[in-house]
């Protein structure tokens, strides 16, 4: 008797499908995530029965028929969703709109189409993508100048009502063994505001931060990219803490009580490494930071002084 055992590992070769798209107004964008929205769940339910049928009428011809697009046989085969426990999303964030397959071969080109046809553009298309996707948000508040006094405190007040919400967003499934990505909080021109996260699901974590930004008045612009394969922090990049150039200065008088406390601050505020930390505290007084915005010095000086030092902050006069 012979006795052969075999082990394999089953698979398939599907991957994501996003496009995002860019409009003149919030109006627009939210009216056609809508059509949109109608024309997936009329397809998905059609394909679920008709899957390989390449005759015969489809939702998605009569999309293309309303719009005025480029006739085709759309949604057939593995232009669909095959495997996705959810239908193709469409979410409307401010002036644009984002279409979501968390696991197909690849999708059809009337989404990219409509846009066009209702006059916006497409400002990313990621077609069959494996690794997680990178979300990239900015915002400001609506209505208000960049110089109003009130944007900064509307905008510390958005950060501390999104942060609470990132770790259930980001948290990987029990299936995931991997861990989680750290959202990454950043800064980008004219000190504008930025949060990179890598979402367990993008349409729910998009959804999520949009519902914060409309309590809080904020108008948000998404970015979105394919992380890199096999690397372990892929916003390690944005992470990397910058200090903001400005007029302003800080001067350390004393350090603190304990040595080594004293260091654990001056590396945060100074977003150096260990041995500049060290190096910082030899022959006080002296300036630790040099040209910086007045409110990054003051934020500095705030830390250092919660660790016993004496910390002076020197802004030029207005």
């Amino acid at each position: 008797m012979r006795i052969r055992l075999f082990t394999a590992f089953a698979s398939n070769n599907s991957g994501a499908y996003t496009i995002v798209g860019r409009f003149a107004d919030e109006a627009v964008a939210a009216e056609v995530a809508a059509l949109l929205q109608r024309a997936i769940d009329a397809h998905d339910a059609w394909h679920r029965e008709h899957e390989w049928e390449e005759e015969g009428a489809a939702p998605l011809d009569d999309l293309v028929r309303e719009q005025g697009l480029r006739a085709a046989r759309h949604g057939r085969g593995d232009e669909w969703p095959s495997y996705a426990r959810e239908p193709p999303s469409a979410v409307a964030l401010g002036r644009q709109v984002i279409v979501h397959s968390s696991c197909t071969v690849t999708m059809p080109p009337v989404f990219g189409e409509t846009f066009y046809a209702r006059g916006g553009r497409v400002e990313v298309e990621l077609d069959h993508s494996h690794e997680p996707l990178a979300a990239e948000f900015s915002w400001q508040p609506k209505g208000m100048r960049y110089d109003d006094p009130g944007k900064e405190p509307a905008l510390d007040a958005f950060e501390a009502l999104l942060r609470p919400e990132l770790d259930a967003l980001v948290a990987r499934p029990e299936s995931d063994r991997r861990p989680s990505v750290a959202p990454a909080w950043h800064r980008g021109y004219w000190g504008e505001r930025h949060l990179s996260v890598v979402f367990a699901d993008l349409v729910e974590g998009v959804r999520a931060v949009r519902a914060v930004a409309d309590a809080c008045g904020m108008e948000l612009t998404l970015r979105l990219a394919e992380c890199p394969h096999g690397v372990e922090d892929p916003l390690a990049m944005v992470r990397r803490p910058t200090i903001p150039a400005g007029l302003s200065r800080l001067i350390l008088w004393a350090p603190g009580p304990d040595r080594v406390t004293t260091m654990k601050a001056l590396r945060e505020v100074m977003a150096c490494g260990l041995d500049e930390a060290r190096a910082a505290i030899d022959d006080l007084p002296k300036e630790v930071l040099v040209d910086v915005t007045e409110r990054y010095a003051e934020a500095a000086a705030a830390t250092l002084r919660a660790s016993g030092c004496d910390a002076e902050v020197v802004a030029p006069r207005r």
